[in-house]
């Protein structure tokens, strides 16, 4: 008997399978991120309320948050857009019907150990962009402070991150969508193959590639060490960025239709076109990025 099918066996005789041993992993991953920004979400409140003795004075509370022309405007936006990241993908992730997400794994060199090593180096992705927050909160707790908590404020080091996030997007949508879901009956051609190959990238891989560039283009227009309010609209552009890329994913609905024989593969389908208020979020936040970046490109008077 092969040592896999032992391991399985041995699974089985545990009464927990290898694939359900992997996705608490990973869940516990997620759970040390999220522990991660929970912690800095609470010390940001800590901050904004005075060690919580203005918690019931909101004008107190407002004028925490405009202190340093809105300096802690930044840390708020960077703490949700981390809080956003991870619970969207910590949903997408337990939702995935791929095929990757099925097989155990048999050994380390396999594709599946190789998607194992992608979803752990989301999750550490993840964790680097909840860490980047403009946030030293020891430093705050001596001189009690707001400028000394925030620091310099800046959104490209969250775009560049972000940017990272979609490429890995990108390439797990190749293995899992396409590489590791071939298209039934499968063709045997080489032209075949490299036809079938590329319309599964345009089918499953062209959103993640697109929010890839647009995410670069943030990172380009975001100052390295810019007002508060340059790095509230970068983050802006970053959320408006992830929510698109969510409801983006249904556009693969068209794809398919364009592209008959994606549909045979074994994936998360989209079978359904976009409602009409996914299509007018859709048309909503892809206005905000542009708004933003035109602001981050432009910035008005009151910017500077």
């Amino acid at each position: 008997m092969s040592s896999s099918a032992q391991n399985g066996n041995a699974n089985l005789n545990n009464g927990t399978s290898q694939n359900e041993l992997r996705r608490t992993f990973i869940a516990m991953l997620f759970a040390l991120v999220a522990a991660t920004i929970a912690q800095q979400i609470a010390e940001l409140l800590f901050v904004i309320t005075g060690g919580w003795d203005l918690a019931s004075s909101p004008p107190k509370m407002w004028e925490n948050l405009l202190s340093g022309n809105g300096l802690l405007f930044a840390s708020l936006a960077h703490s949700f857009l981390a809080l956003l990241m991870v619970s969207m993908s910590w949903v997408m992730w337990s939702k995935s019907q791929a095929a990757g997400h099925k097989t155990e794994i048999a050994n380390i060199f396999s594709k599946e150990f190789v998607l194992l090593l992608i979803e752990v180096f989301l999750v550490v992705l993840y964790f680097a962009i909840a860490k980047t927050m403009e946030q030293n909160f020891t430093e705050y707790m001596k001189d009690k402070q707001i400028s000394t908590y925030v620091g310099v404020a800046s959104a490209r080091p969250e775009a560049l991150q972000m940017m990272w996030v979609f490429s890995v997007f990108f390439v797990w949508d190749v293995i899992v969508d396409v590489i590791y879901s071939p298209r039934t009956p499968h063709p045997v051609l080489i032209r075949e193959r490299f036809y079938s190959f590329i319309q599964g990238l345009l089918t499953y891989c062209s959103i993640s590639l697109l929010c890839v560039f647009a995410a670069w283009m943030v990172s380009r227009a975001a100052p390295s060490a810019g007002t508060p309010y340059e790095a509230l609209w970068g983050d802006i552009s970053l959320i408006a960025l992830l929510l698109f890329f969510a409801l983006g994913k249904q556009l693969e609905y068209f794809a398919i239709k364009l592209f008959p024989g994606e549909d045979s593969r074994k994936n998360t389908k989209r079978d359904r076109p976009p409602s009409t208020k996914a299509a007018v979020m859709m048309v909503f936040l892809s206005a905000v990025y542009t708004y933003s970046m035109m602001v981050l490109i432009w910035p008005p008077s009151f910017l500077k």
